[in-house]
């Protein structure tokens, strides 16, 4: 009779004991709390420029659609603002991406930005932004960058330069590969993980530089 009782009381101290670790893990799921700012940290650089330098805190930020007032640069300048304003928006899953590509960006220079949020599941969807960027030298360069839930991003960048493609490849990209031209007129240099691609433009050309970062 005790064995009897003993091999019933067993399985129900197992599946008691397991219910307890169920619970006190589902507890500690639903009241950890959302990833902070201040517990990124911040990634490794997507090129040379060096991400120690803080951006500078006039960045204009604009959200289409009025979903949200406009904020500022944060004082902790490790933090973007457009990271900050992802955090709002409801962005969560790819937070160190985009503070690692927008500031790497936006580093030693003035920006405004349009950001595109997804009113529905913000979470689940890309999100993207395009800039107005103004380096030290008072050139005007575009930039958009979209992200995605499953940490990747792509961005490109596109300035006019007042010198033609086959100075620009002989000088200021010398150390890139010349691998084709696209069509007739769009030469593309390899760099790796980076393309760049020249346009004609009059005298001049548009350099545009892309990158996927995975």
């Amino acid at each position: 009779m005790d064995k009897q009782k003993h091999k019933l009381i067993h399985p129900w101290l197992i599946w008691l004991f397991s219910l307890i670790v169920l619970v006190s893990a589902g507890v500690w799921v639903f009241c950890s709390p959302v990833l902070g700012i201040d517990e990124m940290t911040m990634l490794a650089s997507t090129s040379s420029r060096d991400l120690s330098k803080p951006v500078e805190p006039d960045a204009n930020i604009n959200i289409d659609r009025n979903s949200m007032p406009p904020v500022q640069q944060p004082a902790n300048t490790s933090v973007h603002a457009v990271t900050e304003a992802a955090v709002r928006l409801g962005v969560l899953t790819c937070l160190k991406r985009i503070n690692q590509v927008t500031t790497f960006l936006t580093a030693n220079s003035k920006s405004g930005v349009l950001i595109l949020p997804v009113a529905d599941q913000p979470d689940q969807h890309i999100f993207s932004a395009s800039f107005e960027i103004m380096p030290p030298d008072n050139s005007t360069v575009y930039a958009s960058a979209s992200f995605f839930p499953n940490n990747d991003a792509v961005y490109d960048t596109v300035q006019y330069v007042d010198r033609s493609p086959e100075e620009l490849q002989r000088t200021v990209f010398k150390h890139l590969q010349r691998k084709n031209i696209l069509k007739k007129n769009i030469i593309l240099l390899d760099g790796g993980a980076v393309k760049v691609f020249l346009m004609p433009a009059g005298s001049g050309t548009v350099v545009i530089k892309k990158e996927i970062v995975w």
